[in-house]
């Protein structure tokens, strides 16, 4: 599980985009729901400020302990890592999260009129011809969506639903050509301005040390 979350992780770090414009701004919550082409998904709790996101993730049975939520800071280039049980936090500051903001206008587009345009300069960018085009109006989770459809020859084919009101890509699906299908699709979003808190290391919260690190990375210690 530990795995699958840092997956969900790196995915985090596409999401929020600095923002320039009112429509940019919009913040809200949402439950998000993630699949990763093996089989399994996660339930997740997704929040959108100004600038900032926050995922929660309950804690499983089989766990002793683990991350409870990533904080992402785009103003400031900071994501934290909680542990809730120890009141632990990793911090991960500039270069090392840079790349991300690359294609951070893939979740929540720079032209709304195009959402698509994001994912097509992505595939660009690595080399892969992708094809988008408008599939008519939709609804996900009872509101109001755009559908678009992409697809490439060589890597399979996907759909993405683009949320006006939110300025947020709510549900992907991807399906690879060999049938695999991955994606996420957000529920019960709540358009609301959230609470500073939510984004801040709670106090009490100790920075997690390099050898604390590297006790866990040679099994020397718990999570």
């Amino acid at each position: 599980m530990r795995v699958f979350y840092c997956k969900l992780a790196l995915l985090s770090f596409f999401l929020i985009l600095p923002a320039s414009t009112p429509a940019q701004k919009v913040e809200f919550s949402a439950d998000m729901q993630v699949s990763d082409g093996t089989g399994r998904s996660q339930n997740l709790k997704l929040f959108v400020g100004n600038k900032r996101a926050r995922f929660d993730r309950l804690k499983e049975a089989s766990e002793s302990e683990g991350i409870g939520s990533i904080l992402i800071d785009f103003q400031n280039q900071f994501i934290f890592l909680l542990l809730p049980e120890s009141k632990m936090y990793l911090q991960v500051e500039g270069g090392v999260g840079t790349p991300f903001y690359r294609g951070a206008w893939m979740f929540r587009p720079d032209t709304p009129k195009y959402p698509c345009n994001g994912w097509v300069s992505e595939a660009n960018y690595r080399g892969i011809t992708l094809r988008c085009n408008p599939a008519g109006p939709d609804t996900v989770d009872g509101r109001p969506t755009e559908k678009w459809d992409a697809a490439n020859p060589e890597a399979g084919q996907g759909t993405l639903w683009y949320d006006p009101d939110l300025n947020f890509i709510v549900k992907v699906r991807r399906i690879s050509k060999s049938g695999v299908e991955s994606g996420y699709e957000l529920h019960n979003a709540k358009k609301e301005a959230q609470p500073p808190s939510l984004f801040e290391v709670p106090r009490g919260y100790r920075k997690f040390t390099l050898n604390r690190l590297l006790d866990v990375f040679t099994g020397l210690g718990q999570w």
